[in-house]
């Protein structure tokens, strides 16, 4: 079926034209103003000769070129591409490549370390920079410059056309791409809408912290559908998030777990006024259940968990403020763990190695089916065979579910230790380190060991003024853990490493150990 992509997010403009759509420091858009905006790149990318059918890629810090690309991008009937800011200049054109990315939309401040890196990238016809003019650069300025703010005339086949290649983070490897065609596109955006506890509307002001290129971006955009006012920030910076809640009224956040963890650590958090906050959305990784306690002490049940992937995105399943309240008020409650119960339009089985559903409590592979699943992996028949088997998507999560329907995520199968001959899950040891008043962080990896294949090793980023000693740490998950799971050492780090979605990066914190070995498990 044809569409004119872009429809649902012209919607604000019949109610809202002269509120304020987004803000990002003095700048402030009405979303008459903004979709002029979005129009102008989407007829700047249309007047280059791209086409339905050509691939954008995305490298942009967060700013309001980052947002408008969001919208313009598919709006002219075109595929978003986004890249991971932090992937190192070989990485960013092998995705580039893997992509057959036509047009590079890239930040000033990337350009000089990843330009000789794109002259592999034989598809790339034109770059867009965006920061002051440079000679044989066409600038972002120079793009927009004259095209007209009326909608573009485009139109597309829902189910065919790209929408978005989403790229994995690359944890079993190199990083997947995810086809969305414009069907998920739109399914995405109207089934975190269907499945809201409350209403979103023109009174709620939106923070977004993390990289508009990946989750945060589309939260803009469901906020955005609605006539809600959106707030940029640069970056993540936790004191600036408190100041920026205060000042502006913010009514809902998306924290990634690190970032949370980060708010709860400043000093003379109780001096800042948070009542404005109605929602703190979390996900992209476990948040250990003590921190959750201690956040609503301070901010009241007003948090979410949206349990999703790249290839489907949230909520998988959710876990609501009516939820965390009641888990909360029993103290011996594990459901603070949970990911909820499945999402309205989402079916979840968790099912054995032979495709049979486990009972409440066993272990097995998270699967699911949806009308919002990507459509395939780009140019991956062989794994996206595997991923689709018998009208199920298999996810490679691992999880459980108790008797309420409730689903626990136990680890990634790419990350379960084996130690001498028993599944070790790194989550539910880092969930007991976490416990620890002196623990910040902690990730959980196998090591090589002689004796039992696989030895488990925790490292640690300590609390600020605490000094927890690996035995004190060791004997703490003995006390709470079966004694197999307990680490066999602990190492002190300043910061666990992640990937840009926020996820403990528990590949690169192996490496080291098994590297000059012919194979990852022992």
């Amino acid at each position: 079926m044809k569409l004119r992509p872009g429809v649902l997010y012209t919607w604000p403009l019949t109610r809202y034209r002269d509120r304020t759509a987004v803000v990002f420091g003095e700048t402030r858009l009405t979303f008459g103003q903004m979709d002029g905006r979005i129009n102008r790149l989407s007829h700047g990318l249309l007047s280059l000769g791209l086409r339905t059918g050509h691939k954008v890629a995305v490298l942009l810090n967060n700013g309001l070129e980052a947002a408008a690309s969001i919208f313009a991008i598919p709006r002219a009937g075109l595929a978003y591409v986004a890249l991971n800011a932090r992937h190192s200049p070989g990485e960013q054109a092998d995705v580039l490549n893997d992509a057959e990315a036509d047009a590079l939309l890239i930040g000033q401040e990337f350009l000089e370390e990843v330009e000789p890196a794109l002259a592999s990238v034989k598809s790339l016809k034109r770059i867009i920079v965006v920061g002051p003019p440079r000679p044989g650069r066409l600038t972002y300025d120079e793009l927009v410059a004259g095209q007209p703010e009326s909608l573009p005339d485009v139109a597309v086949e829902e189910d065919r056309d790209i929408e978005r290649l989403h790229y994995t983070s690359g944890t079993t490897g190199r990083p997947k791409g995810a086809v969305w065609s414009y069907r998920v596109g739109y399914n995405a955006v109207t089934s975190i809408l269907s499945n809201m506890d409350q209403p979103i509307g023109a009174g709620d002001v939106n923070l977004n912290t993390g990289p508009l290129t990946h989750a945060a971006g589309l939260m803009l955009m469901v906020y955005y559908s609605r006539g809600a006012t959106n707030i940029i920030l640069p970056r993540f910076d936790e004191r600036e998030v408190l100041k920026t809640i205060e000042r502006e009224r913010v009514t809902s956040v998306l924290l990634i777990p690190t970032m949370f963890y980060r708010v709860l650590m400043v000093p003379d958090l109780s001096g800042y006024d948070l009542s404005s906050v109605r929602r703190i959305w979390y996900g992209t990784a476990p948040m250990a259940a003590d921190r959750l306690r201690q956040g609503l002490e301070v901010f009241g049940p007003v948090f979410r968990q949206n349990y999703g992937m790249t290839e489907i995105p949230q909520p998988i399943t959710f876990l609501g403020p009516e939820d965390h309240l009641a888990a909360a008020q029993e103290p011996d409650s594990k459901r603070l763990s949970s990911a909820g119960r499945p999402a309205m339009g989402v079916e979840v089985r968790i099912l054995d190695q032979d495709g049979r559903e486990v009972k409440p409590g066993q272990v097995g592979e998270i699967c699911v089916r949806s009308n919002k699943l990507m459509k395939e992996y780009w140019k991956m028949p062989q794994e996206t065979a595997e991923a689709f088997r018998d009208g199920w998507f298999h996810t490679r999560d691992l999880g459980q579910v108790d008797e309420d329907g409730f689903i626990y995520i136990v680890d990634r199968k790419s990350d379960m230790i084996i130690s001498g001959g028993f599944n070790i899950y790194p989550r539910e040891v880092e969930e007991v380190l976490m416990s620890h008043p002196g623990v910040a962080e902690a990730v959980v990896i196998g090591v090589p060991d002689n004796l039992w294949g696989e030895a488990v090793k925790a490292l640690v980023v300590p609390r600020p003024g605490s000094a927890p000693t690996e035995a004190e740490l060791i004997q703490h998950c003995k006390d709470n853990l079966a004694s197999y799971k307990k680490p066999r050492s602990v190492g002190f780090i300043e910061e666990a490493p992640k990937n840009l979605y926020g996820k403990l990066d528990r590949r690169s914190a192996r490496e080291p150990f098994w590297e000059g070995l012919n194979r990852r498990v022992h």
